[in-house]
């Protein structure tokens, strides 16, 4: 770990100020409000969108199959609603876990562009340094 720090400090070294400010604070992420705006900027907005109505509509129909399920007595409708409350929530946190891993993606995508953009400033500097 310590050697990733050094090579770290010895990029930051190479670059100028203007560069060093376009790349940021390796250190400094999206926040998380941030990230999820960012969900919906990207090529798959529209499925973004559709994810986000749907879990709001198995929330819905969850909060609703939970309010029948204590308003019963009879066993067969206790597990029906039951039932009906564990698939919506099920469907809910999957679509919550799709989300993550998608603002993961981006987060992941934005640092590899870093890491291009470092490795693209520093390769011209090395072209530079071998033509003098």
């Amino acid at each position: 770990m310590n050697e990733m720090k050094d090579l770290d400090d010895q990029i930051r070294n190479a670059l100028n100020h203007d560069e060093n400010k376009m790349i940021g604070d390796p250190n400094d992420g999206l926040r998380i409000d941030q990230l999820m705006l960012s969900t919906l900027k990207t090529r798959n907005k529209f499925i973004t969108i559709i994810a986000l109505v749907y879990s709001l509509v198995f929330m819905a129909l969850g909060v609703w199959c939970v309010v029948r399920f204590f308003g019963t007595d009879v066993t067969k409708e206790l597990l029906m609603w039951g039932f009906g409350f564990s698939f919506c929530m099920l469907a809910v946190s999957m679509l919550k876990m799709w989300f993550w891993i998608e603002m993961h993606r981006i987060a992941v995508t934005r640092e590899v562009k870093r890491v291009e953009l470092l490795t693209a400033k520093l390769l011209s500097e090395m072209h530079k340094n071998a033509a003098k």
